[in-house]
């Protein structure tokens, strides 16, 4: 499943302001949807099943005295269900979180985003969670030093 492009569209959307240099710490948060599809094969049956829905995002956004900048969030579902090219329908429960440390002037960046979805079957398909994990590290040269990509899948009855 590749996921992990909304995420990253949606943290970097929250950007969108500039660096605080020498200010007090401050703290905000920002909340907004998205139209979100895809395709994942169900690992019980082999189905492929197409979904769409709205992703609600909420991002938190902390800038310290000294100027560094974290941005963390969660990510719910909502409306999304799917159809398996087997005629199985399917609703997706989900849950997200990310965390990312955009780069300043000459400091490391990372992003983490880890996710689990719960399709649950309409009928007679067996349920099934997909799981991924997504890192990445960028170092002061603006160099991408890690790239981690861990997607797993397991039936559920």
């Amino acid at each position: 499943m590749r996921l992990v492009l909304p995420f990253a569209a949606a943290v970097l959307m929250a950007l969108g302001g500039s660096p605080a240099w020498a200010a007090p710490a401050t703290s905000s948060t920002a909340t907004f949807e998205l139209p979100l599809s895809g395709t994942v094969i169900n690992p019980c049956n082999g189905e492929t099943v197409a979904w769409q829905g709205t992703a609600h995002f909420a991002i938190h956004r902390t800038v310290t005295s000294t100027g560094r900048e974290t941005l963390s969030g969660e990510v719910n579902f909502q409306g999304v269900s799917g159809q398996g090219s087997l005629g199985n329908a399917y609703r997706m429960v989900d849950t997200a979180t990310f965390e990312m440390t955009p780069s300043g002037d000459r400091t490391p960046s990372e992003f983490t985003t880890t996710a689990a979805f719960l399709f649950v079957s309409q009928g007679p398909a067996p349920n099934f969670v997909a799981r991924t994990t997504y890192h990445v590290t960028i170092d002061a040269n603006g160099e991408l030093t890690a790239s981690v990509i861990e997607i797993t899948s397991e039936c559920r009855g």
